[in-house]
């Protein structure tokens, strides 16, 4: 009892945390309604990061079980148990493309909240929107032309996560057992301009997970890209803050198969802009993965659809939007899972001092018995009457 008192005045804490980050800074407050929708900077992190995600509308901030719920929901990179990489790439309209890499792995360590060990992961991503051709008019009305970057963006991530609840709650009659997972996810972002004006900036991402596993139930809340804003040379720009509110229902079918139901809201703080997504995936016998998404409220409304195939630890997954021409994506990943990791528990060994070693004692030297000469037998012939002075003698 002592125990759930302790785990439950460390949750407190955590949740304390938590609502820190999502209070506004002044920046962010003074820009949240001066902008609309495409007024905020690097677009490129309102992206949907995982084929996975984008096969089910990106409605993924209460799924987050893999590696790339770090950009959806910090909080799920407490429940890796294995390590786990991938490498994510992107083709959107014309020469727009993204490659992202990731590998995230449990602590081998009890975590703050001392109920399991936390996860770790650490991301990158490139971004390139394509090119920009200069056009120049000569005053010998000759034309020259030169080509250069629209943009480029690097974001490089570092995320932590951990189980920070368990127990049961008694509902009616119910007994519920909920666990708690949170978040945290610093990032750097570089950004540069026809490869003249460069920029940066730094951000955080918070997430919550709340999970009731005997129903299947999760609800999940994060805040992406929370951070200052991104100045080019005189004017500074507000990045794509995002509010994200999720459900998930997860069951079993029959046989090894399962379905996964999931439901979010997404809102950018920075933007006039709302977003409401819903998706599926039906899990076929350990092997293959169908997803079926839809987004709408937002200029990129519209079905998605992906396929995952997977084999032990590897995973291949793609996913594509079916949406407008111009904001048509692909994505493809492959993945793999240290299934043969085992995590290394160091145990210190206690002495008590009944287990003392007890040294073996040294062993006495035996003295040789003496040697007497042998009696000789009775011979059968010796007569009975014998004289003593006779066997003096002998």
């Amino acid at each position: 009892m002592n125990i759930l008192k302790h785990n439950r005045k460390r949750a407190l804490v955590w949740v304390v945390l938590f609502a820190f980050t999502l209070l506004p800074n002044p920046y962010t407050l003074s820009l949240a309604f001066s902008g609309g929708p495409g007024s905020t900077s690097v677009q490129i992190l309102k992206t949907d990061m995982s084929p996975r995600a984008m096969g089910m509308g990106g409605s993924f901030v209460a799924v987050a079980d893999d590696i790339y719920a770090a950009n959806y929901n910090p909080a799920g990179i407490g429940q890796l148990y294995i390590p786990e990489a991938s490498a994510m790439y992107l083709s959107g309209f014309e020469d727009s493309k993204l490659q992202y890499l990731a590998f995230g792995m449990p602590l081998p360590m009890t975590g703050f909240a001392g109920l399991d060990k936390p996860g770790l992961a650490v991301s990158a991503l490139f971004s390139q929107n394509g090119d920009f051709t200069y056009r120049l008019i000569n005053p010998n009305g000759t034309v020259s032309s030169s080509s250069m970057d629209a943009e480029t963006t690097k974001v490089f991530a570092l995320t932590y996560g951990e189980k920070v609840y368990s127990g049961e709650m008694n509902l009616e009659g119910y007994k519920a057992t909920f666990e708690q997972y949170l978040g945290l996810s610093g990032k750097y972002i570089g950004s540069e301009l026809l490869g003249k004006y460069s920029a940066s900036a730094f951000a955080v991402d918070a997430g919550w997970l709340v999970r009731e596993p005997n129903l299947g139930l999760t609800f999940g809340a994060a805040v992406s890209n929370y951070g200052t804003g991104i100045k080019y040379r005189t004017k500074t720009e507000a990045l794509p803050s995002i509010l994200r509110l999720g459900l998930s229902y997860q069951r079993p079918t029959i046989l090894d198969q399962s379905v996964l139901l999931s439901i979010e809201s997404d809102s950018h703080m920075n933007e006039s802009l709302k977003s409401l997504r819903a998706g599926l995936e039906y899990h076929f016998e350990k092997y293959f993965n169908f997803r079926l998404g839809y987004k709408t409220m937002e200029d990129n409304s519209g079905m998605t659809m992906g396929l995952g195939i997977r084999h032990e630890g590897f995973a291949l997954d793609f996913a594509m939007s079916l949406a407008n021409e111009v904001f048509n994506t692909s994505q493809v990943s492959f993945s793999y899972k240290f299934t043969n990791w085992r995590p290394v528990q160091y145990k210190k060994s206690t002495q008590y001092r009944d287990q003392e070693e007890v040294r073996p004692q040294p062993r006495k030297a035996v003295k040789p018995a003496k040697k007497f000469p042998a009696k000789p037998k009775k011979s059968d012939n010796i007569p009975a009457n014998k004289d003593s002075d006779f066997f003096m003698l002998y």
